[in-house]
């Protein structure tokens, strides 16, 4: 070959290709070819690339095919990646900038290929830039909005049920918040929710309820799995999950749609959007209603059984003691009854019992010890039960209302701004519907001689009042008595309040049907605001500038219902200085936080720069402010506090070839409450071949502690100033195998572990804390307790039948529990559960969607296997369930799309989680309305 031949370098194969290929029509045209140094063609228009080298003489089309062919040595030839001693130079690919939030991301300067796969698709949460999942470390898997249609989802924690890792109780009628939600192994105050990478945590609880936000405005939703500490800031411990806006491109499109359903579900959307690569706009509104008035049933193992009433005279009320404490005041311990001397049934049929007051029912001979244990729990184990019932729209009803605005402008090609605005209205009632059984046995560290009469701990009790191990755990079903009666550690009632008889402590099929539903039947309605500007600027060609100015705002209040009915002589056992209200109405009082708002100001700016062709640094800046202002009761009516954090983070991403990639950073934080922490992080890539790939990731993680757990004092919590975050490390190692382009298999192994996580610990009322014991006997507080750990192994498969079949399955195993102590029941935390599975999270989660597509055509088939959860407070597990739902679409015109949906279609009766049961088949059907685009 010529000289001249020699400095020919085309970027790859396929455009080496291309340009021969552009060569070869030139030659045959009889126009001269001309090689051009490679540093000289980017800088020259068109027309003087053919005029500034000699000319380059062929004989004939042969030659040049030769020449083009991929055996020439040009081709084979790769610049390097990485190279200190080559730096960029003005003719590489620009900084390829995260995208428009919601815009379809692409990799700078990749056109998509015949034989691509799942990782080459490209995401923009692991790095914040739109990178190839094959050109980053970290785990990501992306949601996209065809897949929120084929698993029939309401909520976004419906569109994310094939997310290995990723745990949360079905939406049930779309904006309920029943059950925590957990990515590996770790609830949502332990996990980051984003949109459009901005923060959606609650400043108050840490928390982000994503159970309760809609999918209509989104474009698709990306689930990092692991430690994101580095990039994303406290919270990021098991993940962030990022919901990304959709940003329209073409002509304006108008989308409404209706659904109704099962139990009073009612779903309307209305979408209007379209744009240009200047200028886009997306306005959505999105709205949920469901009474989920269904019938349910399900049994418990056990039964608690309780002390009855009795007229031993030796007996005597039961005492407790404080220990001294001078630091506030006690030098003296103090020493007092547990309950008044009126504190018992005055109706019943056998006489007076030891203090001449009437017992109820016939008299109890195991209670003939020297203490009257009526009320309390007894050694002995009930037979199993099963639960059964209706709910009303007043237990378990819930709407949301959600708007959003998003404008996307580009004045010029090197300056993006984007602007949105969103705003959800909610209505819901917490433990509603469930919660309808508990585990009896509860309690917390006790320095009493009797923890029990101490008030402190729910445990059996031998006939002398001697506490005994509360294994296996005893069950009681909730009613408005026993929920009440929960909050004074005894359970003294035995008849309804019409005086009909039952066994003290079971009130249930007395309470009335409307009442069945448990505890704490909480009201609450929150309005959330959310505010974000993003500015995109390339500086030049190898240099970008990321900026945001966010805003969030939560504000709700929440009560319970006055009076709070029940049908039991429970205020008669405990007078009404315990029980307020009349007999029957609990006159429950505020929660404790009847008012509250939380707000969030955040502001970043990050660089990204490429030092080298394989080489990008990226340094960011950022401040964050928490404030939340809430009204209590007690001590403190309100408060206001805030908590200011500042970080900076410098991360570099090498792709030292198309083998290897890594990526290190760090990441220095300072906060108004904690301190200053250094959280470094790693990961390393190494694709051998195209079929497989391989991963690690290790980082180091913290939680900061929340506003409320630090300063809240009132309605029976306490504040804990001396708080300090959750610190811990967390890592995993993959494979990635891709044999063929339509099937795509993922593994992965994670373990991270977290020290010093909040936990809540009970401390008897003795009135020095300024609230009312009477009210209150006991007081929570946040405190860090040990640890937990959290080890599991995820796997998704992708298998694309044929162009319209799809089959998809994914399978987490996940074992996450607290450690650090005595592996024991009664232990100085009990019941802590130290070593056991943290409750809510199955061992084994499997689920699979086979999918069939074809001219706008959708059936859709989703099977959930849950293997079971622990259930709270107990050893027991919640029995292992199956599922199997159908979801389809149907065009019948093509501005028109009937929709249909049948859940568990098995009509399984199970427990989504402890206590909470499921419906069993529910219907939707609707339809969906598109015109323009």
């Amino acid at each position: 070959m010529h000289k001249h031949e020699q400095q020919w370098r085309p970027l790859s194969l396929k455009t080496g290709r291309q340009v021969c290929l552009g060569a070869l029509l030139i030659a045959a045209a009889g126009v001269p070819v001309q090689a051009v140094p490679a540093g000289q063609v980017a800088g020259l228009p068109p027309q003087a690339v053919a005029r500034s080298a000699p000319a380059l003489t062929v004989q004939s089309a042969r030659e040049l095919l030769d020449m083009a062919a991929g055996q020439a040595a040009d081709l084979k030839t790769q610049p390097p990646l990485w190279n200190w001693t080559q730096p960029v130079v003005s003719q590489a690919a620009p900084t390829p900038a995260a995208p428009a939030a919601g815009e379809p991301a692409t990799a700078q300067g990749e056109t998509p290929a015949d034989d691509e796969n799942f990782l080459d698709e490209v995401s923009v949460t692991a790095t914040r830039r739109a990178v190839r999942q094959r050109d980053v470390t970290a785990t990501v898997y992306s949601v996209k909005k065809e897949d929120f249609k084929a698993v029939g989802s309401t909520t976004v924690t419906d569109s994310l049920v094939l997310v290995p890792g990723f745990q949360a109780a079905p939406s049930l009628g779309g904006v309920r918040g029943i059950g925590e939600t957990y990515l590996r192994g770790f609830n949502d105050q332990r996990f980051q929710a984003l949109r459009d990478g901005l923060s959606l945590t609650r400043s108050s609880n840490g928390r982000s309820d994503i159970f309760g936000y809609q999918g209509e405005d989104l474009e698709r939703i990306e689930v990092l799995t692991g430690g994101a500490t580095l990039r994303y800031g406290s919270g990021s411990v098991g993940g962030v999950i990022n919901l990304i806006t959709e940003t329209p491109k073409g002509p304006p499109k108008l989308t409404l749609q209706y659904e109704t359903g099962s139990y009073g579900f009612n779903r309307y959307v209305a979408k209007y959007g379209g744009g240009d690569d200047v200028f886009s706009f997306n306005l959505t509104y999105a709205g949920v209603t469901s009474q989920n008035d269904y019938p349910f049933r399900y049994t418990l193992p056990n039964t608690a059984q309780f002390y009855g009433p009795t007229n031993n005279p030796n007996a005597a009320l039961p005492t407790t003691s404080i220990p001294a404490d001078p630091s506030i005041g006690r030098p003296e311990p103090i020493d007092f009854n547990l309950f008044s001397a009126n504190s018992y049934p005055n109706a019943g049929t056998n006489g007076p019992n030891s203090f001449n007051l009437n017992g109820a029912g016939t008299n109890d001979p195991v209670n003939s010890g020297p203490i009257d244990l009526y009320g309390f729990l007894k050694p002995e184990v009930g037979p199993p039960v099963q639960i059964s019932g209706r709910l009303t729209p007043n237990e378990a009803g819930a709407a949301s209302d959600s708007y959003s605005a998003k404008l996307v402008f580009k004045p010029d090609p090197v300056n993006r701004i984007t602007a949105r605005l969103n705003q959800q209205n909610r209505k819901y009632i917490s433990s509603g519907p469930g919660l309808f059984s508990d585990a009896v046995c509860a309690g917390n560290a006790s320095a009493a001689l009797n923890p029990v009469f101490a008030g402190q701990r729910i445990q059996p009790l031998d006939s002398q009042g001697n506490p005994l191990p509360c294994d296996p755990q005893r069950y009681i079903v909730l009613t408005p008595s026993s929920w009440i009666a929960s909050g004074q550690r005894v359970f003294p009632y035995s008849s309804s309040l019409s005086g009909i008889p039952f066994t003290p402590g079971n009130a249930y099929g007395i309470e009335r049907a409307a009442s069945v539903s448990a505890g704490g039947l909480t009201q609450t309605n929150t309005a959330q605001t959310e505010v974000a500007v993003l500015w995109d600027h390339e500086v030049n060609p190898t240099t970008s500038i990321n900026s945001y100015a966010y805003y969030y705002r939560l504000t709700g209040n929440s009560w319970v219902p006055r009076p709070y009915y029940y049908d039991s002589n429970l205020q008669i056992a405990l007078g009404p200085r315990r029980i307020p209200g009349t007999p029957g109405g609990f006159t429950a009082g505020a929660t404790s936080q009847p008012y509250f708002q939380s707000d969030k100001i955040e502001v970043q700016t990050s660089l990204t720069t490429k030092l080298s062709p394989g080489q990008d640094l990226s340094f960011g800046l950022n401040f964050t402010e928490d404030r939340s202002y809430q009204q209590q009761v007690g001590a403190i009516p309100f408060f206001d506090q805030a908590i200011a954090r500042y970080s900076a983070f410098l991360i570099d991403d090498i792709s030292f070839s198309d083998q290897l990639k890594v990526n290190a950073g760090l990441r220095y934080t300072s906060n108004s409450a904690f301190g200053e922490l250094l959280t470094p992080a790693a990961g390393i890539r190494f694709t051998p071949d195209r079929t497989v790939s391989l991963r690690a990731n290790w980082s180091y993680v913290f939680n900061a502690p929340n506003l409320s757990a630090i300063n809240v004092a009132g309605a029976g919590s306490l504040g804990n100033p001396n708080l300090r975050p959750e610190t811990g490390v967390t890592y995993d190692v993959g494979l990635d195998f891709t044999p063929a382009n339509n099937l795509g298999v993922r593994f992965t192994y994670f373990s991270t572990y977290l020290d010093g996580v909040f936990g809540t610990l009970q401390v008897l009322n003795d009135g020095s804390f300024g609230q009312d014991p009477q009210r209150f006997p006991i007081l929570t507080q946040t405190v860090n307790l040990d640890g937990q750990l959290a080890t599991g192994i995820e796997m998704t498969g992708d298998w694309g039948i044929s162009d319209q079949v799809r089959l998809r399955v994914s399978w987490t195993n996940t074992d996450a529990r607290p450690f650090g102590s005595v592996d024991s029941i009664n232990s100085t935390q009990f019941p802590y559960f130290y070593q056991y599975q943290v409750p809510d999270i199955p061992f084994n989660n499997v689920i699979f969607n086979l999918l069939y597509r074809n001219q706008g055509m959708l059936a859709s088939l989703v099977g959930r296997y849950d293997g079971g959860k622990r259930r709270i407070n107990s050893l027991d597990f919640v029995p292992a369930w199956f599922t199997l739902d159908l979801n389809t679409e149907f065009p019948i015109t093509p501005q028109v799309i009937l929709t249909g949906s049948v859940f568990n279609i098995f009509d399984t009766q199970y427990e989504y989680q402890d206590g909470a049961p499921a419906p069993g088949t529910t219907f939707r059907v609707g339809a969906r309305f598109e015109i323009g685009g």
